[in-house]
Protein backbone atom coordinates (compact mmCIF):
# COMPACT_ATOMS: atom_id res chain seq x y z
CA UNK A 1 0.00 0.00 0.00
CA UNK A 2 1.15 3.53 -0.76
CA UNK A 3 1.68 5.96 2.10
CA UNK A 4 1.40 9.69 1.35
CA UNK A 5 3.30 11.90 3.78
CA UNK A 6 2.20 15.47 4.40
CA UNK A 7 1.84 18.08 7.12
CA UNK A 8 -1.73 17.19 8.05
CA UNK A 9 -4.85 19.33 8.31
CA UNK A 10 -4.27 23.04 8.88
CA UNK A 11 -5.99 26.36 8.12
CA UNK A 12 -9.26 24.48 7.55
CA UNK A 13 -7.71 22.48 4.69
CA UNK A 14 -7.02 18.74 4.43
CA UNK A 15 -3.32 19.66 4.15
CA UNK A 16 -1.57 23.03 4.30
CA UNK A 17 0.56 22.21 1.25
CA UNK A 18 -1.07 22.51 -2.18
CA UNK A 19 1.47 19.99 -3.48
CA UNK A 20 0.33 17.38 -0.96
CA UNK A 21 -3.25 18.09 -2.08
CA UNK A 22 -2.16 17.56 -5.71
CA UNK A 23 -0.51 14.25 -4.85
CA UNK A 24 -3.57 13.14 -2.87
CA UNK A 25 -5.83 14.05 -5.80
CA UNK A 26 -3.65 12.00 -8.17
CA UNK A 27 -3.80 9.04 -5.79
CA UNK A 28 -7.59 9.30 -5.57
CA UNK A 29 -7.84 9.50 -9.37
CA UNK A 30 -5.62 6.44 -9.74
CA UNK A 31 -7.97 4.44 -7.47
CA UNK A 32 -4.94 2.82 -5.82
CA UNK A 33 -5.29 2.16 -2.08
CA UNK A 34 -3.27 4.62 0.01
CA UNK A 35 -3.03 6.01 3.49
CA UNK A 36 -1.92 9.39 4.80
CA UNK A 37 0.69 9.95 7.49
CA UNK A 38 2.49 12.88 9.06
CA UNK A 39 5.83 13.65 7.46
CA UNK A 40 9.33 13.50 8.85
CA UNK A 41 11.84 15.81 7.18
CA UNK A 42 14.65 13.42 8.06
CA UNK A 43 12.93 10.69 6.03
CA UNK A 44 11.87 12.90 3.10
CA UNK A 45 13.98 12.17 0.00
CA UNK A 46 14.18 15.85 -1.00
CA UNK A 47 13.74 17.30 2.48
CA UNK A 48 10.22 18.54 1.71
CA UNK A 49 6.67 17.34 1.26
CA UNK A 50 4.90 15.60 -0.33
CA UNK A 51 6.57 12.26 -0.56
CA UNK A 52 5.24 8.74 -0.83
CA UNK A 53 6.46 5.34 0.21
CA UNK A 54 5.51 2.55 -2.19
CA UNK A 55 6.87 -0.93 -1.48
CA UNK A 56 9.82 0.52 0.45
CA UNK A 57 10.67 3.05 -2.28
CA UNK A 58 10.57 6.74 -1.25
CA UNK A 59 9.61 9.29 -3.89
CA UNK A 60 9.54 13.03 -3.26
CA UNK A 61 7.95 15.82 -5.34
CA UNK A 62 4.40 15.75 -6.68
CA UNK A 63 5.56 15.51 -10.31
CA UNK A 64 7.74 12.46 -9.59
CA UNK A 65 4.78 10.96 -7.74
CA UNK A 66 2.62 11.53 -10.83
CA UNK A 67 5.20 9.86 -13.09
CA UNK A 68 5.41 6.91 -10.70
CA UNK A 69 1.62 6.50 -10.69
CA UNK A 70 1.46 6.73 -14.48
CA UNK A 71 4.09 3.99 -14.76
CA UNK A 72 2.50 1.89 -12.01
CA UNK A 73 -1.08 1.91 -13.31
CA UNK A 74 -0.27 2.66 -16.96
CA UNK A 75 -2.67 5.59 -17.01
CA UNK A 76 -1.90 9.08 -18.27
CA UNK A 77 -3.40 11.90 -16.28
CA UNK A 78 -4.54 13.98 -19.23
CA UNK A 79 -5.03 17.74 -19.00
CA UNK A 80 -8.62 18.84 -18.47
CA UNK A 81 -10.78 20.55 -21.13
CA UNK A 82 -9.74 24.07 -20.06
CA UNK A 83 -6.05 23.20 -20.40
CA UNK A 84 -6.65 21.59 -23.81
CA UNK A 85 -8.59 24.68 -24.97
CA UNK A 86 -5.71 26.93 -23.89
CA UNK A 87 -3.28 24.75 -25.84
CA UNK A 88 -5.47 25.01 -28.92
CA UNK A 89 -5.70 28.82 -28.66
CA UNK A 90 -1.91 29.06 -28.38
CA UNK A 91 -1.34 26.67 -31.28
CA UNK A 92 0.37 24.05 -29.14
CA UNK A 93 0.06 20.48 -30.37
CA UNK A 94 -0.43 17.47 -28.07
CA UNK A 95 3.23 16.55 -28.61
CA UNK A 96 4.24 19.89 -27.08
CA UNK A 97 5.35 21.57 -30.30
CA UNK A 98 3.90 24.73 -31.74
CA UNK A 99 4.48 28.39 -32.42
CA UNK A 100 3.42 31.42 -30.42
CA UNK A 101 1.83 34.44 -32.04
CA UNK A 102 5.30 36.01 -32.18
CA UNK A 103 6.77 33.00 -33.96
CA UNK A 104 8.80 31.84 -30.98
CA UNK A 105 8.78 28.20 -30.05
CA UNK A 106 6.63 27.54 -27.01
CA UNK A 107 7.70 25.29 -24.19
CA UNK A 108 5.45 22.26 -23.69
CA UNK A 109 2.55 22.92 -21.35
CA UNK A 110 2.65 19.36 -20.09
CA UNK A 111 2.99 18.94 -16.31
CA UNK A 112 5.87 16.51 -16.70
Amino acid sequence: MITLYGSGPNFGLPDASPFVTKAETLLRMSKLPFEKALMSFSKAPKGKIPYIEDDGQLLGDSTLIRWHLEKEIRHRFRPGPHRRAARHRLGVREDGGGQSLLGQRLLPLDDR
